[in-house]
This record gives structure tokens, sequence and C-alpha cells, in this order.
């Protein structure tokens, strides 16, 4: 039987090389991004079809502006798609999802360490984290938060080169590569 997953945040990045490389092994892959999905309204986010044995949330923006010049939506923005977006779907898409289904979450959380990016993608990233440890022990799915220091992203690229401190930056193959070896696919 073929295996099926679910990647949110599936069209560019980390994202896109995950789909591929899980596509490549025989997976069916359900990859959705911004081109097909509004990230930012977790609301929106139905229309699954079956079940999923593997789902990752790895979409992620990133505006790089300080924190104190960013609006409300901004903010909102950020914490629907890293942090409540996954939440949401998970709870109202539960048939989707039998207990034998992996649960990945992706956080790059270097660029929050150094103090790049603002306040409130550091407080999704910081409630997703906890979403994570909490579906790990109340619910039956697999559940895995990856950590990534930088990965090599448009975003990234965004950001002044010398808040990088010359630290390695892994690019999205290597992040798929790892996601798919400590989720155990």
């Amino acid at each position: 039987m073929t295996k099926r997953a679910l990647i949110i945040g599936g069209t560019k990045g980390i994202g896109r090389a995950l789909s591929k490389r899980l596509a490549d092994a025989g997976w069916e892959v359900a990859a959705y991004g911004t081109q097909n999905l509004a990230l930012s309204q977790p609301t929106t986010w139905h229309g699954l079809e079956g079940t999923y044995d593997f789902v990752c949330f790895c979409a992620g923006w990133i505006d790089p502006f300080p924190w104190d010049r960013k609006t409300w939506d901004d903010h909102v923005r950020s914490y629907a798609i890293h942090a409540m977006g996954p939440v949401l779907l998970l709870a109202e898409n539960r048939d989707h999802f039998p207990w034998w289904t992996k649960v990945c979450f992706v956080s790059s959380v270097g660029a929050i360490n150094d103090g790049i990016v603002d306040l409130a993608y550091g407080m999704a990233k910081a409630a997703l984290d906890k979403a994570a440890r909490a579906l790990a022990e109340h619910e039956a799915w697999g559940v895995t938060l990856v950590r990534f220091d930088l990965v090599s992203t448009d975003t990234l690229y965004r950001l002044p080169t010398e808040t990088l401190h010359g630290r390695s930056v892994l690019s999205p193959e290597e992040a798929a590569s790892q996601i798919i070896m400590e989720c155990e696919l």
C-alpha cells in the first residue's frame, strides 16, 4: 500500500525538498503552499481527502523588519502560520490522521536566537514547541519537532549578511534529509 504524506509549506524551500524526496521514495504527496492554500488563514485549510501516514508543517513566514515596525496583522499572520494553523488543521481534520500518523513540526530557530527576526516569530515558534510537546503527550500520533539553526531560504537571504555571523547554513535538501531521519520515515 502506498504511503501518503501531507506537507504544509510543501511548494518552496524545505517543504519542496521534502516533498520531492518522499515522492522519489514512492510516497503519494499532497504539498500545499501559498499558491494553493491561504496559509495565514488556517480556518480555510479544508478539503483533505483520505488518510495520511505523515503530515509535516514546514510553512514559514518571516518579514525581516523590527518587531516594533510591524502591524497587528503581521503579528497575527506569523502566529497563524507558525503555531495556530498546524494545531487547527490537526483538530479540525482528525479523521484524516489516524493513530499511526507521524506528525512533524519544523522550526528554524537560529535566526531567533540572534535577535535577527521579530518578536511575533519567536513567540509563535515557542507556542509551536509547546503544542508539539502537548500533542506528543496526549495523542497517539508520533510527534516530532525538528529544529534547525539556519536553512537556505529566500527569507534568510533577505536578512543582512552580517547577522549570520559566518554560521553554517543547511540546504533545503539537507534539512529534508534530517526530517526523514528524525521522523524515521
